[in-house]
């Protein structure tokens, strides 16, 4: 197996790769053993690819060693002692990484050939990108709650955009210091088997805002595609909606940000209902149309979302209507639950300046080596 961090050319020369690739697996041997098969199939030069399992007590690590064993491109895998979560992963990988650049894919995923191409030709041409997702296809739609999950990472647009997803990400090697991924949630506190359902655990959210805060730009690159094999059913979806809502309760208090875009209007709906069913029989019931208007919104913003930026048919958004009416209702609740929680000093988050964020990070206006 190539465990080396160099990469060697025809002459003999020794060279520093162009990107490190990042996966943190936790058992899930097939889909594992797929996304180490689509790394190998990587049409670039220059690349390592570094797998992190994270206490997997099955054969996944040995089975992904198999496949590093007859890679073209340098492949390895650390092995943690216990389950440390995907984030406390994602940074023994960082800091095992040689490259100037970090891509990061999950465990259950598989990249198109040319994803790592599409990645480093994004940085060649902008020096002051200082992050960039690619595209995120949902590969499993074959019930209505795999349905109405899908498009949820999806950037389809090229060019600037407002966040990152981490199953599908490449930062600059300088903008990763130690510990760059949030470890304060990990998978479990308890020292139980984590619940691989439950992916809402990631603060993407931190790191960009980070990159931002130092001047740098953050960009999606459609043309780097994964495709992205994740199960769900009707439990585990609400599970992820839930704890889903919970972690950006979390990251909006922590990070101090305003109200989310997704779930603002439907809790203006319910409480202009509350307020309209208590004060209607007093005023007349025409002040119903206040919060019918605002559920009409609601459902019309969620709709645009739907098609246009989750890449959903009419046909596929109906069919999966009833699914995402829970799924977004869920997600509301696990936000006012968390929100409460923290407002009365139940299990407290640290609050952070964004401003100090960007603190000991280069400037993309610094004169480059």
């Amino acid at each position: 197996m190539r465990t080396v961090s160099e990469t060697t050319t025809p002459g003999g020369m020794h060279e520093i790769p162009r990107i490190s690739v990042v996966v943190a697996m936790f058992e899930r041997r097939d889909r594992s053993v797929a996304c180490a098969r689509s790394l190998a199939a990587q049409t670039i030069d220059r690349a390592e690819i570094i797998f992190v399992d994270d206490g997997s007590e099955d054969d996944t690590p040995d089975a992904v060693e198999a496949i590093a064993a007859e890679s073209r491109i340098p492949m390895r895998v650390l092995r943690n002692g216990r389950n440390l979560g995907a984030n406390a992963s994602r940074n023994r990988g960082v800091a095992a990484a040689a490259a100037p650049l970090v891509a990061f894919l999950d465990s259950d995923c598989e990249a198109s050939e040319q994803w790592l191409e599409r990645l480093v030709e994004a940085f060649d041409a902008d020096p002051t990108l200082g992050a960039a997702s690619g595209l995120v296809e949902d590969a499993c739609v074959g019930n209505i709650w795999e349905l109405a999950f899908r498009g949820t990472h999806r950037l389809p647009h090229a060019g600037p955009c407002s966040r990152i997803t981490s199953c599908n990400l490449c930062v600059r090697r300088e903008l990763m210091p130690t510990g760059a991924w949030d470890e304060t949630r990990p998978t479990r506190t308890d020292g139980g088997r984590p619940d691989t359902a439950i992916s809402a655990r990631c603060d993407e959210e931190g790191l960009n805002l980070a990159i931002r805060a130092a001047g740098w730009t953050v960009h999606a690159v459609p043309t780097a595609g994964v495709r992205h094999f994740h199960p769900y059913t009707r439990r585990s979806l609400l599970r992820q909606a839930w704890f889903g809502g919970c972690s950006v309760a979390e990251i909006v208090r922590r990070y101090r940000l305003g109200p989310r875009k997704d779930l603002g209007p439907i809790a203006v709906f319910w409480v202009l209902l509350a307020i309209g069913l208590v004060v209607s029989p007093f005023t007349g019931w025409w002040v119903m149309s206040v919060p019918a208007l605002v559920g009409l919104l609601a459902v019309a913003a969620i709709t645009w979302n739907e098609l246009t930026n989750k890449g959903k048919t009419v046909f596929e958004l109906a069919r999966a209507s009833p699914a995402l009416l829970v799924y977004y209702h869920t997600r509301l609740a696990g936000y006012l639950w968390r929100s409460t929680q923290m407002r009365f000093g139940g299990r407290p988050v640290e609050q952070v300046d964004i401003g100090d964020l960007a603190r000991g990070l280069p400037s993309p206006r610094e004169p480059r080596a």
